[in-house]
């Protein structure tokens, strides 16, 4: 996988930031951006809904019925 080493205050902006940051070349051109990692109540709400016995679906299963709903 291509990836690109940053330099430290640009690591320190991306770890440091709470949502997406946008990367953009010299002339300013978008390039694309990071998203935010997990918070760690992020992650341990995840592992309570794993743990919990609440219905799963697929996103097959989730854009079927809202095709469904569609034609309805």
């Amino acid at each position: 996988m291509p990836h690109i080493v940053v330099d430290d205050e640009q690591a320190k902006t991306i770890s440091e930031s709470t949502g997406y940051v946008e990367i953009r070349d010299q002339r300013g051109r978008r390039l694309g951006y990071v998203a935010p990692g997990f918070t760690e109540d992020e992650i341990a709400e995840a592992k309570r809904r794993l743990a919990s016995d609440d219905p799963r679906y697929t996103t097959q299963q989730v854009l079927t019925h809202l095709r469904s709903l569609e034609r309805s």
